[in-house]
C-alpha cells in the first residue's frame, strides 16, 4: 500500500480574533501556497485514490485542494486525523482502505504516523512542513517498521515543481 500523508497549509495565526483553535481556516496566503503546493505534486503523478481529512476548516480545505488538483472526488472525512488521535487509530482506520489514500492532517499526528509506520521513532524526526507531502508505502498490513520513506517534501520545493 502507497500512502501520501499531507499536512495541511498555513492557517490563521493561533490566538486570532473570533477564531478557536480547532475552527482555525487557511489564511489567504496559506490558501496560494498550498494550491501551488498540490500544482507541483500533481506534476509527480504519484497516483492517489480517495482523499482521507481531519474534520478541522484547515485540513479540509486543504484537501478539497488537494482532490481538485488531483482530479479526485470530494474528500472524506477522518476522525482518526484529528490532531490529537494516535497512530494506532489511523492504522486501524488503514486496514479498510483500498488503493493509495491521500491523508490530510495536522503535526505532530502526522510526523508521528510517519515515525511509526518507518520504525524510526519520534516525529521529531521526519517533520512535515504545512503544506508539505511524505510518500510512504508498507509491505501488508500497516503496522510499526513496515513501512518505507519514498519522498518527504518541504512546499517550498513542491511550489518549485509547478512554478
Amino acid at each position: 500500500m502507497k500512502i501520501l500523508l499531507v499536512r495541511h497549509g498555513p492557517a490563521v495565526s493561533t490566538g486570532t480574533d473570533g477564531v478557536s483553535e480547532p475552527d482555525r481556516p487557511l489564511s489567504v496566503e496559506g490558501r496560494r501556497k498550498t494550491v501551488r503546493a498540490m500544482k507541483g505534486l500533481k506534476r509527480l503523478k504519484l497516483g492517489s485514490g480517495v482523499v482521507y481529512t481531519s474534520p478541522l476548516p484547515r485540513a479540509m480545505q486543504t484537501a478539497e485542494i488537494l482532490a481538485r488538483e488531483l482530479g479526485r472526488p470530494r474528500p472524506r472525512v477522518a476522525d482518526c486525523l484529528r490532531p490529537e488521535s494516535p497512530p494506532d487509530d489511523v492504522l486501524e482506520f488503514l486496514k479498510h482502505v483500498k488503493g493509495v489514500p491521500a491523508l490530510v492532517g495536522h503535526e505532530p499526528g502526522l510526523s508521528a504516523l510517519l515515525g511509526f509506520l518507518l520504525g524510526t521513532g519520534p516525529a521529531e524526526s521526519h517533520p512535515l512542513k504545512k503544506a508539505g507531502v511524505a510518500v510512504v508505502s508498507v509491505k501488508g498490513a500497516p503496522a510499526r517498521g513496515r513501512g518505507t520513506l519514498h519522498l518527504l517534501l518541504t512546499p517550498s520545493v513542491l511550489r518549485s515543481l509547478w512554478s
